[in-house]
């Protein structure tokens, strides 16, 4: 209607509101219309005040553009660097905040931040058709420990098969479990930790949410590093998707019982010819715990050589230059 008043989208369902209490105060007046609304008296007033001086535009709210925040400067500080640095969503940073720096603050407050340093949303990874990476393995035992979960189906049932395989000597540790969630994930970080003979450096997995920031944060007071591999690259925790292979082919597609006791004790059998007994191609023909004995095994000799080497220079009428 020409001559009406613009009123902002959002605050037009609460101006018609306004609008019909005013309407109602113009006939029978405050109190009434008090009565009639379950208002407070000075509310009631302050609207036909403003609807007297302005008209329906004085009914319109008038909020502050920007709320004062009720956190201090340091915390922005980190809610930014959990943002920008990690890219943390709001949640991630919610539980980094409490577990690492003590400090509790409401999600929806974290969001808000994000929204005014202009991060509201991460920028998701683009999809591109997969290529073949290239082929390698670590150096040394316990430089990288790629895990990851598959799911075991048993009629109606599901089970877990939790996987840690060393990324330089192909050792596994297998674990069944009945749910899939993160306090599997904790028990069973509790059992590579103490199954590996050597220390663990790093341990890389999916995004899943089986693995979340409490699994990270109990991996670093253990003194190992988490790398969360690409999302939708499952390429890059290759040895253990190609183990669970293995293990779909050569056990699970073998075992038929439906017993979970006894398809967990079967498991470490299983594991431990997999990693005793069954040689690979991949280790040129030797098992996971030959190429473990193989890897160790070079500083025993060098040493025993320099040793023997001694002996010799030692004994009379040798000359070894």
């Amino acid at each position: 209607m020409e001559g009406t008043p613009w009123i902002p989208t959002r605050y037009r369902l609460r101006v018609k509101q306004r609008l019909a209490v005013v309407e109602y105060v113009r006939r029978y007046g405050i109190k009434p219309a008090s009565r009639q609304f379950g208002l407070a008296r000075p509310t009631v007033r302050q609207w036909w005040r403003n609807w007297q001086r302005a008209g329906i535009q004085g009914l319109v709210p008038q909020y502050p553009a920007r709320r004062r925040r009720r956190i201090s400067e340091d915390v922005v500080t980190l809610i930014t660097q959990a943002r920008l640095e990690h890219e943390f969503g709001a949640s991630r940073t919610r539980i980094w905040l409490d577990r690492v720096h003590g400090i509790r603050v409401a999600t929806e407050t974290i969001q808000r931040v994000f929204r005014d340093i202009g991060v509201p949303h991460l920028v998701k990874t683009r999809r591109r058709r997969p290529k073949q990476l290239k082929l390698f393995e670590k150096e040394r035992p316990g430089d990288s420990v790629q895990v990851d979960v598959k799911v075991v189906v048993r009629g109606r049932r599901k089970w877990f098969q939790y996987t840690a395989i060393d990324d330089c000597t192909r050792v596994r540790v297998l674990r069944l479990y009945r749910r899939q969630n993160h306090r599997s994930s904790l028990a069973f970080l509790r059992e590579l930790t103490a199954a590996f003979p050597f220390q663990i450096r790093k341990i890389q997995v999916d995004n899943g949410t089986e693995f979340p920031l409490v699994f990270a944060l109990s991996c670093q007071e253990l003194g190992v590093r988490v790398r969360y591999i690409r999302p939708r690259r499952p390429e890059q925790n290759g040895k253990v998707e190609r183990s669970h292979r293995i293990d779909e082919e050569e056990f699970w597609g073998r075992y038929a019982g439906q017993d979970f006791d006894a398809a967990h004790a079967a498991l470490a059998a299983w594991e431990h010819q997999y990693n005793h007994e069954r040689f690979s191609m991949a280790l040129h023909g030797r098992t996971p715990m030959e190429k473990l004995a193989a890897m160790l095994a070079p500083p025993l000799v060098m040493a025993r050589s320099e040793r023997v080497t001694s002996e010799m220079a030692s004994a009379p009428g040798l000359d070894l230059d």
